[in-house]
């Protein structure tokens, strides 16, 4: 079990601490937030109306209170609440330095199981020392601090942006043990008390300190670099979908819990094809890390693609394409597994490219529509990349639309020639942190009836939209000739969702955002999958795929 190779300290070494702003700086970070939603904030309608909210009369409240908090940790909590009710995963306050680059974890993490129709959280992965010898991987944890687990994670989950109620379990879920503080509030707690089940039957309890970690960049992960912009030309910087939150607790997991769990896939050996090239960010960074892909042999010699994708966080949609047609060229004909269970997204093209890879069929694309607002109709006007959307917006007074005409954010030219690199049976893994480019890809998969959709959970996590960051926005405001947004101080940032993805097929027209993709077959993950290598989950995906053929 490998002990954690980093510098940490206790949380409540930051209980003191606090964040230099003036009411004054309180009064324009909600001002300017409260502009930001107002003027582009694409699922505004629908929040106010789904989730009976009112961001802008809570920002216009707090800027009215500016002058009346204590402390400022106190204001960014109110901030975090204000976002937390929009429950939008894109749309997202990341708080100052040194936060920003803060994670808390406990030693652990926790998954969930079923057995005998009964969900069981158990102990999944361990790091560093443990004070107890009998906390072990797979124990079952049956209470935290006191509370039901079950009744404090649905308590918990209500502070989470997971739009329904299976992203907002497995989001808190996820978030028990690992929390990035750029996106969220310190622990209440400076210590959480474990009661637990041990092998022998007994109820015991074990407790843990929540540490702080630096993260080694900002953003921990490629994703969050591309979503400020960097390294990415300015028309593929436009179209980024991505949960940075989740994408930072993936960053942490893999960073902090480096060990790998033993097991074996389906009783069979495994044969690596050859890795999907990196390719380059900015000349010292490379994309690693976001594929792997392996064959999965029975024991009756029948083979099965399977491909896991991390991350559609790539900076170049047509590389990304030529190298997944190498991979998907190697993949036998029985059937092809995609799993892309805790993907984050990443570049929205990328995720529709993969659409025309796997099939020979046409593909009806997702289509994207602004809020019809003054700012977006000026920006429409006057800034290339989006005039397509002009002639709609224009007509706003006349049809009394709320949202522009929709259109496609792919580019033929992305995957042209290499079409239909596979063509056998199909089927899609995916759960309610599949999010944003990730819900595009597993919304297309089923639009244009590719094949099966097999969910850990019922639905994706339901994030219908194309994300850009507050210095985007500013800079397009300025580019239209309005005034911009102010930078928020102290390496402060907010993202905002500002193009809604509509779907197609029998789904045509229907909202991604709130809904997501529905899975065909739902499998209740089993000890096994936890503890192993999901052996139980891929049969029943590989028993779903022999029904195809």
């Amino acid at each position: 079990m490998p002990d954690v190779e980093f510098e940490t300290f206790d949380v409540r070494a930051l209980r003191d601490m606090d964040v230099p702003l003036s009411a004054t700086d309180r009064r324009d970070i909600a001002a300017g937030l409260r502009k930001l939603l107002r003027d582009y904030y694409v699922h505004l309608p629908q929040k106010v109306g789904s989730m009976a909210i009112n961001p802008d009369r809570e920002l216009e409240l707090l800027a009215d209170d500016a002058p009346l908090f204590q402390n400022n940790l106190q204001f960014f909590d109110r901030l975090i609440s204000v976002f937390a009710k929009l429950r939008d995963r894109h749309t997202t306050l990341r708080l100052p330095a040194p936060f920003n680059r803060m994670v808390a974890f406990l030693p652990l993490v926790l998954e969930s199981c079923w057995e005998n129709g009964r969900r069981k959280l158990l102990v999944a992965r361990l790091t560093g020392e443990i004070p107890d010898e009998r906390f072990v991987q797979g124990v079952e944890v049956t209470h935290w601090n006191g509370t039901p687990v079950a009744q404090f994670i649905n308590r918990y989950s209500w502070t989470t942006q997971g739009s329904n109620p299976y992203a907002r379990i497995a989001m808190a879920q996820r978030s028990l043990t690992l929390r990035p503080l750029a996106f969220a509030s310190l622990p209440e707690e400076d210590w959480v008390t474990l009661s637990y089940v041990d092998f022998n039957g007994d109820n015991r309890h074990v407790s843990f300190p929540w540490k702080i970690v630096f993260a080694p960049q900002q953003g921990g992960g490629v994703g969050s670099r591309m979503l400020s912009g960097d390294a990415l030309d300015p028309l593929t910087a436009t179209q980024i979908g991505l949960d940075e939150g989740t994408e930072v607790i993936n960053f942490g997991l893999k960073t902090i819990f480096s060990g790998k769990r033993s097991g074996r896939v389906i009783q069979a050996r495994a044969e690596r094809p050859a890795a999907l090239m990196s390719e380059p960010l900015d000349g010292s960074d490379t994309v690693t890390g976001l594929i792997s892909a392996s064959i999965l042999t029975l024991e009756d010699g029948r083979q099965y693609g399977y491909l896991r994708i991390f991350s559609f966080s790539v900076p170049n949609t047509r590389a990304f394409s030529e190298g997944m047609a190498g991979i998907l060229g190697q993949m036998p004909p029985d059937g092809l597994i995609i799993d892309v269970r805790g993907n984050p997204g990443g570049t929205i093209p990328a995720g529709e490219a993969l659409l025309h890879l796997i099939t020979d069929k046409a593909i009806e694309p997702t289509q994207n529509v602004f809020r019809a607002t003054q700012a977006t109709r000026r920006m429409s006007e006057r800034i290339d990349f989006f005039q397509r959307w002009s002639r709609s917006l224009d007509m706003v007074y006349e049809t009394g639309q709320t949202f522009s005409q929709g259109f496609e954010l792919s580019d033929p030219a992305d995957y042209a020639g290499l079409e239909g690199s596979y063509r056998g049976p199909l089927a899609v893994i995916m759960d309610a942190l599949s999010y944003s480019t990730t819900d595009y890809f597993v919304a297309g998969f089923q639009d244009n009836s590719l094949g099966e959709i097999i969910g850990t959970d019922p639905t994706t996590g339901a994030g219908g939209a194309n994300v850009w960051s507050q210095s985007q926005i500013s800079g397009f405001a300025a580019d239209a000739g309005m005034e911009p947004i102010p930078p928020l101080p102290h390496q402060m940032d907010c993202r905002v969702a500002v193009r809604r993805a509509l779907r197609a097929g029998v789904n045509r027209g229907l909202p991604l955002e709130g809904l997501g993709a529905t899975a065909n077959h739902v499998h209740f993950t089993t000890r096994r999958d936890i503890l192993g290598v999901n052996e139980d989950l891929m049969m029943t995906v590989v028993n779903r795929l022999r029904e195809q053929s």
